[in-house]
Formats: C-alpha cells, structure tokens, sequence
C-alpha cells in the first residue's frame, strides 16, 4: 500500500505545474470510515484535504492575485461545491487541467496525450471502485462552484476510501 501512495504521488507530482495546476495525495484519516462507511464521510474527508490545498495554494502563490477579498471557501463550502462524476469524466477533466490553461485554453502546460495518459494511471491506480468528484457543475465544464479566492477555478478529487488524489488547476484574466 506505501508503494502504491508513492506511485500516486509521483504520478500526480508529473501532473502539477508551477503556480497553475496543483496536486495533493496521501492517506485519508481513518475517521472517514473508507468506502464502506458510506460517501459523506469520504466526501467530508476529500473535502478537507482539498481544502488543505487550496489553502497552500492561496498562502503561497495567489493571495496577491486573488478576486474574493475574504479568501479561499471554507471547508463546509469545498464539500458542497463537490459533485459526484464518473471515473472516465474524472481521467478527462485531470488530463484537461493538467495540459491546458483555463483562462487561454491556447497556452498550454504539457502534452495532452501524457497528461491523459498519466491521469489515466492515476484513477486506475485507485481502482474500479474510487468516488470522484469535481467542483464543476454536472457535465458542464465551464460552469463551477469556486473553491479558491481566484477568478477561475477547476479541481477534481479522488479516492479509494483509504488513499485521496486531488488536482486543482487556478487562474486569473
């Protein structure tokens, strides 16, 4: 099981680019109660650790850029900001942020091609029966719920009740 957090930190790690696309991935607490302790728990928990990076993200790099002056959602906000998506949605929108800007989709990070194809290891990495989530509201992509204090803001979280992936992509015009 370490091998396997390693494995999803390095491979979320390939994912990140400086001062845009951020990551986090560890262990959940064992309070959530895994899968089989039913989604809120989890869905509290993965929304405590994406707080956690957003949090980072606003201290160290767009606190100054920031368009809410009240800062980042607090963590009850994060966790209803959260909608259930597909495994599949999830690899596409975590090789999507990963690869291209949100606020000039022209200007890009990395090859979409191996953003897709690592996002794709990371959600089989946590397995067939991982939860997904993303802040973005239903199927539409360019409707969301902001998490940050920043004008755009995308993220999508994962687990398999014991491990957590969280990728969040930030922006300003």
């Amino acid at each position: 099981m370490a091998r396997d957090r390693d494995e999803l930190s390095v491979l979320l790690k390939r994912l990140a680019h400086a001062q845009r696309v951020y990551v986090r991935s560890g262990r959940l607490p064992s309070t959530s109660g895994g899968t089989s302790g039913g989604t809120n728990g989890v869905l509290a928990a993965i929304a405590a650790e994406t707080h956690i990076l957003v949090g980072q993200l606003h201290r160290e790099d767009w606190q100054r850029f920031a368009s809410a002056p009240e800062g980042p959602a607090a963590v009850e906000q994060v966790e209803e900001a959260l909608e259930p998506i597909a495994a599949k949605n999830a690899a596409a929108l975590m090789g999507r942020l990963a690869s291209q800007c949100l606020v000039w989709p022209q200007f890009t990070f990395m090859d979409r091609a191996e953003a897709d194809a690592v996002a794709g290891l990371v959600v089989e990495l946590l397995g067939a029966d991982a939860l997904w989530w993303s802040n973005c509201d239903g199927d539409d992509e360019d409707s969301w719920t902001a998490v940050t204090a920043c004008t755009f803001d995308t993220l999508v979280a994962g687990t398999d009740g014991h491990r957590f992936a969280v990728l969040i992509q930030v922006g300003e015009d």
